[in-house]
């Protein structure tokens, strides 16, 4: 709707986890290579934790973007929130297994450890994400999810598993002796500071088309103010003021229309 009158290509500040809008922050490319090392090198259990709408999932995405092509066979679950048999059977479907999925959990077992052995035997690596892990409430559901790293050769693990969720995932695992010691390696991202979320704006129009600023200095320190330097925040501000600059046919983001946009979106 805004697009053209911006000089825009697209709208720059949707949240939707899209791999080719990843600012690298310092502390995000830390996590993009501490995720990747994690799968690339076998080492088991990955925990990525995070404040809310900080990126968790986009990273996730591009993670899997930037995987070797043909190399990987990834089971990625979004929404975790269901009994252990349930999970499992999502990681069954997700590894390709649409039709004839089984109904008890003994048989659900046997198909995932013949997916990954056949996917061994084929020289592909199995990763399963498990996002928004935090929400798993269910002691069991994350002891089904210890067992998968079960699979393993003498040397190497035959599986990577990948919980990302909220800050309290790390104690969850934690709490579980087991689990946690099969925590290869963990990472965590924070809210951006004002310089970081400022080039964040910046690389995001960039992306949409845009080279010259569009926020002003006073505006983009609302934007901060008003976000804490969380992402989605700062998307759904930004997003909402460039609908308003349009409409009211300004040439640049003031801090006036910040002010606007924060009491339609309290």
């Amino acid at each position: 709707m805004y697009e053209k009158y911006w000089g825009l290509k697209e709208k720059p500040f949707k949240n939707t986890p899209e791999p080719k809008y990843l600012y690298l922050s310092e502390q995000h490319e830390e996590a993009l290579a501490r995720l990747k090392y994690g799968v690339t090198e076998s080492l088991g259990c990955v925990l990525l934790s995070g404040v809310f709408g900080c990126g968790k999932t986009l990273l996730l995405r591009t993670l899997f973007s930037q995987l070797e092509k043909g190399k990987y066979k990834v089971s990625f679950v979004s929404n975790p929130q269901m009994s252990p048999e349930e999970l499992l059977k999502a990681i069954v479907y997700k590894l390709g297994f649409e039709d004839n999925i089984p109904s008890t959990k003994a048989e659900l077992i046997n198909k995932i450890d013949k997916a990954i052995e056949n996917n061994y035997n084929d020289g592909k690596e199995t990763v399963v994400i498990i996002d928004e892990a935090h929400v798993i409430n269910n002691e069991e559901t994350f002891e089904e999810l210890r067992m998968l790293l079960n699979f393993q050769k003498e040397d190497k693990f035959l599986i990577t598993l990948i919980l990302s969720g909220q800050p309290e995932i790390t104690k969850k695992v934690n709490n579980i002796k087991q689990l946690a010691q099969r925590v290869g390696i963990k990472t965590h991202i924070d809210r951006m500071d004002q310089s970081d979320m400022e080039n964040y704006i910046r690389h995001r129009l960039k992306i949409a088309g845009r080279e010259d600023e569009l926020f002003s200095p006073e505006a983009c320190e609302a934007i901060y103010n008003n976000s804490g330097g969380i992402p989605r925040r700062v998307n759904s501000i930004c997003d909402l003021s460039l609908l308003t600059g349009y409409t009211k046919k300004t040439e640049i983001i003031d801090s006036d229309i910040i002010s606007g946009v924060m009491d339609d979106l309290i």
